[in-house]
């Protein structure tokens, strides 16, 4: 027996707007066979009407909470007998100053990338200098080492040399 075919509305809030979210939920419902769209709304969250069997729209929401567990997803059942377009796909509101606000956030993410490697560098050329101070420091543990072994060599010595002078 066919499940019996449901319509949904969905709200989802929680930073989902300006992430690239709308994509994975279309992809979701396109590879679940769903007839609906997914758009952004002023409030900053993400809407969701979803068309199908029961089943695979419980799955369907499953999943999208299981790819942003810090999502909230309220979910309505629609009564009426809405017709919606197939395959599942998303809506654009303003396509030229959508493109234009997710390049600014692209631009402003870069920027903070060079920040974050700019200071990389600076940290990379003390550590330069640090560790040429530690070469050098090397060398002188390694001169005074030879030092240290010629102290050493006349300690080793100085017993047969204090009972030789003793002797004299």
């Amino acid at each position: 027996m066919p499940s019996e075919m449901k319509n949904i509305y969905a709200t989802i809030f929680n930073h989902v707007q300006m992430v690239g979210y709308r994509e994975i939920v279309e992809a979701h419902g396109r590879a679940r066979g769903l007839a609906g769209f997914i758009f952004n709304d002023v409030d900053g969250s993400v809407k969701v009407m979803a068309s199908g069997p029961e089943p695979v729209l419980t799955e369907f929401i499953n999943d999208l909470k299981i790819i942003r567990p810090d999502t909230v997803i309220e979910t309505k059942e629609i009564m009426e007998d809405i017709r919606l377009p197939s395959p599942f796909g998303r809506i654009t509101m303003d396509e030229m100053r959508e493109i234009s606000e997710r390049l600014d956030k692209g631009n402003m993410i870069l920027g903070e990338i060079n920040l974050k490697l700019a200071k990389l560098d600076i940290i990379g050329d003390k550590l330069d200098t640090l560790g040429g101070k530690f070469d050098t420091l090397g060398d002188k543990f390694d001169a005074l080492g030879g030092k240290f072994d010629v102290v050493c060599d006349k300690l080793d010595t100085l017993p047969e040399r204090l009972a030789e002078a003793m002797k004299r």
